[in-house]
């Protein structure tokens, strides 16, 4: 009896250690998938629509999935957008960098010429506005006063997109530069259509009755200028976990279709999901749900879930499955929110969530989110719960 106990023992410590090397080599080769594929995703300057890095980005990612052993579905949909051809810009004599000195706002209009700088709104001056003043009231009164150029200091800039130039000339500049005597500024843009695409890869389930739908956008901002920006954690890092998703879960039998759907637009206002859930590809009344994926490079102060406290019950049948993965992270339970490309979904009554990692340096919308600064800290969690969910009856 003594033999046999010890023999079992030693037997079930040998299976436990054979499943601690597996999870190991696992997670290993996991995140070595996924800092593989943000690099290459990173490579295609910003992948901003009505710049060649978009249209990159799309041969990428279809060819990915076709040697996956995947038919890819593309849809081709037409964003406005407004892009600088040009863009200078100088204090005194001092040359000023895109994205680290500076940016012009997203509708920044055409701008060239010299001006005095003043600490008050003047005619025909450029305006260095007081750091205690919101960027709307600097507005109202940059028009009242007929300020040539509102120049607004900020730690942090933060790019966007716009779809039309405005009217005033607004730039914002970092707040440790001194502040200059004159401003010189060159700066030329142009607003036109630019294609767009959806690229969508489709799993087949044992069921052919209803199907989850996995998204992430692959668009970012694209150049401007010299200054790329990249878009590591936003959302290279979305499309990496869901191209895993989709190499792993291929070779397995899952029980319900899956769409794998790589958005564009986001950035431009979520158009890409609207166009999707608009012309959708399989029937929205069948769908069991949508995941969506985006800003998971880091995870080292937990997961967020937006729209999980106002979906109670498809936020508890998904926690359930992540207790029984043990894992155990800080999160962060939100209200929906118009913030990602779950939204148009849950808009047409389809249950969605949003899955985002927090951690990190705080690097988003900027030339600094780039592949180097991602941990991956909680990736491979919510890559081994997600699976689970989409494998489970």
């Amino acid at each position: 009896m003594y033999l046999l106990r010890h023999a079992g023992l030693r037997a079930g410590i040998s299976l436990a250690a054979l499943a601690l090397v597996w999870a190991q080599s696992d997670s290993l080769n996991a995140i070595t998938f996924l800092k593989r594929e943000c690099r290459r995703l990173c490579r295609f300057q910003g992948r901003g629509h009505g710049q060649p890095g978009a249209e990159e980005a799309l041969r990428y990612l279809t060819r990915r999935w076709q040697k996956m052993g995947y038919s890819v579905r593309v849809d081709t949909f037409w964003i406005r957008i407004y892009r600088f051809e040009r863009v200078r810009a100088q204090g005194d004599r001092r040359k000023w960098r895109e994205g680290r000195d500076y940016l012009p706002a997203a509708d920044c209009p055409t701008l060239h010429g010299e001006w005095p700088v003043d600490t008050l709104p003047a005619q025909g001056k450029a305006w260095w506005v007081p750091p205690s003043l919101p960027v709307k009231e600097a507005v109202k009164i940059a028009r009242e006063k007929g300020v040539a150029v509102v120049l607004f200091p900020q730690r942090k800039l933060t790019a966007s997109l716009a779809e039309a130039p405005g009217t005033l000339p607004l730039l914002y500049v970092r707040d440790t530069l001194p502040r200059p005597k004159t401003f010189r500024a060159a700066i030329r843009g142009h607003s036109r259509m630019a294609p767009a695409w959806n690229i969508s890869a489709h799993l087949k389930g044992r069921r052919n009755d209803s199907a989850w739908v996995v998204g992430a956008h692959y668009d970012h901002l694209g150049r401007l200028g010299r200054a790329t920006f990249w878009g590591a954690n936003d959302n290279s890092s979305g499309i990496a976990l869901l191209l895993l998703l989709a190499e792993r879960l291929r070779k397995r039998s899952v029980p319900y279709d899956i769409w794998f759907v790589a958005f564009g637009a986001e950035e431009s206002g979520l158009i890409g999901s609207q166009v999707w859930v608009a012309q959708p590809p399989y029937p929205l009344n069948r769908l069991r749900g949508m995941i969506n994926l985006d800003l998971v490079g880091f995870g080292e102060k937990g997961v967020a879930v937006v729209g999980g406290s106002d979906q109670p019950d498809f936020w508890h049948r998904a926690d359930r499955i992540r207790v029984q993965q043990g894992w155990d992270p800080p999160i962060l339970v939100r209200p929906n929110a118009p913030n990602s490309d779950h939204y148009p979904f849950r808009e047409k009554g389809v249950p969605a969530l949003f899955f985002y990692l927090q951690g990190g340096p705080g690097f988003y919308h900027d030339i600094y989110d780039k592949p180097q600064t991602l941990t991956w800290a909680g990736t491979y969690c919510l890559l081994r719960w997600i699976e689970a969910w989409l494998s489970s009856p």
